[in-house]
């Protein structure tokens, strides 16, 4: 798959600017798929993925064909967003939980905790620092390898894992002291 990648990397650099259109199509969704979950939305998510293909387009001398071309981009997609975050303070990620359709015994009240728990969740990972925040995004809403996250944000291996453990004990952390307080708040609607 690289090879097909570095071979349109080359026809663009030889001056084939329409071939780059093959790289578009090819990761788009994926591009899309991370600035939906950092932005929160979909209109910043659209310009966030047409401002990674012009700077990738613009920065294609500079590409390593040792590494994989989908890691350069995604690593573009990733300091894209977190450029983007510092400048607009965008604090939302959607998380992408959906309840099977298919299953008849899906209630009002499961549907209703589903939508809290997804809240609770989403609210949590966007209290994370950006380093934690993206590692999450990156490992479970887009399922990368550890490796490949390495290559995406240019750390070391063993960075990238004890990095996402420790933001999934923030998380958890996060969820626990948040489960704590919503019992609090309950238990005094109920005294009333």
């Amino acid at each position: 798959m690289n090879e097909q990648d570095i071979e349109i990397v080359n026809k663009c650099l030889s001056g084939d600017g329409d071939s780059f259109e093959k790289l578009v199509t090819k990761y788009k969704k994926k591009i899309y798929n991370i600035a939906y979950r950092y932005t929160g939305n979909s209109e910043d998510a659209l310009d966030v993925t047409q401002e990674v293909f012009i700077k990738a387009y613009n920065s294609l001398k500079q590409y390593d064909p040792k590494y994989k071309f989908s890691s350069w981009i995604l690593k573009i997609t990733t300091n894209y967003c977190l450029d983007l975050k510092k400048k607009k303070k965008l604090t939302t990620v959607e998380l992408n939980i959906d309840l099977d359709n298919n299953e008849t015994s899906t209630s009002a009240e499961d549907i209703y905790i589903h939508k809290e728990n997804k809240e609770l969740i989403a609210n949590s990972i966007n209290s994370l620092p950006d380093e934690y925040k993206i590692l999450i995004i990156l490992f479970h809403n887009q399922n990368h390898s550890y490796q490949e996250i390495s290559e995406m944000l240019q750390l070391p291996l063993t960075k990238v894992k004890n990095r996402l453990y420790r933001a999934r004990n923030m998380l958890k952390d996060a969820l626990k002291n948040t489960r704590r307080e919503e019992s609090k708040w309950t238990a005094k609607q109920l005294q009333y």
